[in-house]
């Protein structure tokens, strides 16, 4: 192998790692195990000097649980964060190597969507929506498959696919996708108890079914009938997921896998959709927040309504995320005896919010934002006020 090639397909590696799932301890040395293999895709697009071509199975649809999790069942700031954090890492990796780097998202949502209550509109206007978001933000380096993509249909889909057509099809898509990848013998407690990848999955499935469901089977349920139900729901996942990763495996036999499962690392890259610190890594299961300094965090819908630093910001008429507000956050809870400075922040239309803040808190508040106009707030002080 040339060195220039092994070179630079090392270091297009190295920022795909970047953007690695690595929440757990051991992240760095599970990314370690599959570099041979990973690096073996790379060196392909490299010797060819074509676009590095990777894929993704996620964006399904929106968390069932619309009561905690999330506002809706649209998109909303946490998936433009994602597709945007897949786009830059792209655009990254053509700094380093001109032909660039492409994603293919293939969308597992109509595989499950009835299993979870989530119905074949909403799983197609879920997509839909990714779709024009990733338009209309110029996110060039990603790309969406469609149902086509994946399995044969006996009657050729339209070129054009619709809703009409699509919800006509989708329990075809699942019939298809059974008989064509899907294995009747299958014995998926072996595959849990004796695969790690499948283990873990399954364990993840598991953690959010509890959740996400609580409010569709978990009422007039003992809640040990209710997590013997969602196992069972998490076990008809993973065979449908044997299936539907044997689908994307013909589909997209030479791409670089990408997973949001936490894995062995050895056959797939798990990556972080969201740059959070927090606990939410995938944008469907959460929303999104803006702190004063511009980080984003990731939390659950109720828990960031809890929150009276927060407020929820609209975009295209719906609730798109939460932000932290000047106002909120600078206030303090100081006695009367306490010196206070009076201030004024302004955001980016020109809106002033007066607020009063006990002193050293205002100052020491201020001093650790790093941009003044993080979050789109300028802030002025104007005078320490007496008691």
């Amino acid at each position: 192998m040339d060195a220039k090639v092994t070179q630079t397909s090392s270091a297009i590696l190295d920022i795909v790692f970047d953007y690695a799932l690595n929440k757990f301890n051991d992240s760095v040395e599970r990314l370690s195990l599959g570099r041979p293999n990973f690096l073996a895709v790379i060196d392909r697009f490299v010797l060819a000097g074509t676009d590095v071509k990777m894929c993704l199975p996620a964006f399904p649809f929106k968390s069932a649980n619309k009561v905690e999790k999330v506002f809706g069942i649209l998109p909303d700031k946490a998936e433009e964060l994602a597709l945007e954090r897949l786009n830059s890492m792209c655009a990254r990796i053509k700094d380093v190597y001109p032909p660039g780097a492409k994603i293919t998202i293939i969308s597992d949502g109509i595989t499950y969507n009835d299993l979870l209550n989530i119905s074949d509109r909403e799983t197609w206007a879920y997509g839909e929506s990714l779709r024009s978001m990733a338009q209309e933000k110029g996110f060039s380096n990603i790309e969406l498959a469609r149902l086509k993509d994946l399995v044969k249909f006996r009657i050729p889909l339209p070129e054009k696919m619709e809703e009409i057509t699509y919800v006509a099809n989708a329990t075809n898509f699942r019939h298809y996708l059974l008989n064509q990848f899907g294995k009747d013998d299958i014995d998926i407690d072996h595959e849990i108890a004796t695969n790690p990848d499948t283990q873990m999955t399954y364990l993840g499935y598991r953690r959010f079914l509890e959740s996400d469901l609580r409010y569709i089977f978990g009422h007039g349920r003992s809640n040990h009938s209710y997590k013997r139900g969602v196992r069972y729901l998490a076990k008809q996942m993973l065979i449908r997921g044997y299936a539907f990763a044997g689908a994307v495996k013909a589909a997209f036999p030479d791409h670089l896998r990408l997973s949001i499962h936490q894995s062995t690392g050895e056959h797939k890259v798990s990556m972080s959709l969201l740059n959070t610190k927090t606990g939410y890594t995938t944008p469907w299961h959460c929303t999104v927040a803006q702190m004063l300094n511009g980080d984003w965090i990731s939390g659950t819908m109720s828990d960031f309504m809890k929150n009276k630093a927060l407020e929820i910001v609209h975009e295209n008429g719906r609730p798109s995320h939460f932000k932290e507000t000047a106002k909120a956050i600078f206030e303090s809870s100081a006695s009367d005896h306490s010196p206070k400075i009076e201030a004024t922040a302004i955001d980016i239309n020109g809106q002033t919010t007066n607020f009063i803040a006990k002193t050293d808190v205002a100052v020491e508040k201020l001093l650790r934002i790093e941009s003044r106009d993080a979050c789109g707030y300028t802030f002025h002080t104007s005078h320490i006020m007496s008691r």
